[in-house]
């Protein structure tokens, strides 16, 4: 279950073409999201629904990061590399999101603050869900953690449904724009790491390649 992919990019959707489609449609679901956000609302009655589903939705909202923290944990354990993926991820996403938040100004669907674009508890889910998916092949099960609290976020009448649609299209654009960094500024290392490691004469056994090395190394230290 926790087997870790080969690689920062595994098959599906991780593929450069599949990859390139998804977050162009993410970024334009945020873009209409964002525009929507912009238009002048009025307060709205919280939805109809039994009052264990409101009380489930608000526990959700409260205590998703536990859940996020303990998978986290989790992850790292089967994987450390996976540690400064999450914590950049999701410290880049905390910082567009409380950009958005003051720069839109949407008011919440209860008319009391004027913060709700886009849904935070559903952007750092999406993130999250993003990078366990890049980097485990059970990672795809975070999406439905997500899905859950973004609905709970209207559920509990903290959210439009376009804050949660948007959060979750930014989530997913700012993991997939980090991972693919990550993945190019690796690969403009690698190559000059490996051009400064000296070629070996191939007629050479190994205990001559080892010693030759050696005296190559003295060489430079002198």
């Amino acid at each position: 279950m926790f087997e870790v992919k080969k690689g920062l990019t595994g098959k599906g959707f991780a593929q450069p073409k599949t990859k390139l489609i998804l977050a162009s449609i993410a970024l334009l679901i945020f873009v209409v999201t964002a525009i929507i956000a912009l238009l002048p609302k009025s307060p709205t009655e919280p939805p109809e629904l039994p009052q264990i589903v409101r009380q489930v939705a608000g526990e959700i909202g409260g205590k998703y990061w536990w859940a996020l923290a303990i998978g986290g944990l989790v992850a790292i354990w089967h994987d450390r590399r996976v540690l400064w993926r999450l914590v950049v991820t999701l410290l880049v996403a905390q910082l567009a999101i409380e950009t958005l938040k003051f720069t839109v100004g949407e008011m919440r669907p209860d008319g009391r603050f004027f913060n709700s674009f886009p849904s935070g508890h559903t952007t750092a889910s999406f993130a999250y869900a993003t990078v366990m998916s890049l980097r485990f092949r059970w990672g795809w099960l975070w999406f439905l953690f997500a899905a859950i609290v973004g609905l709970s976020r209207i559920a509990s009448h903290a959210h439009w449904w376009h804050d949660v649609l948007g959060g979750a299209a930014l989530g997913y654009v700012i993991a997939m724009g980090i991972h693919d960094l990550a993945n190019s500024s690796q690969r403009k290392v690698s190559p000059t790491k490996l051009s400064s490691v000296p070629e070996q004469p191939e007629h050479l056994g190994s205990s001559e390649q080892l010693r030759l090395q050696g005296n190559q190394n003295a060489g430079q230290g002198e």
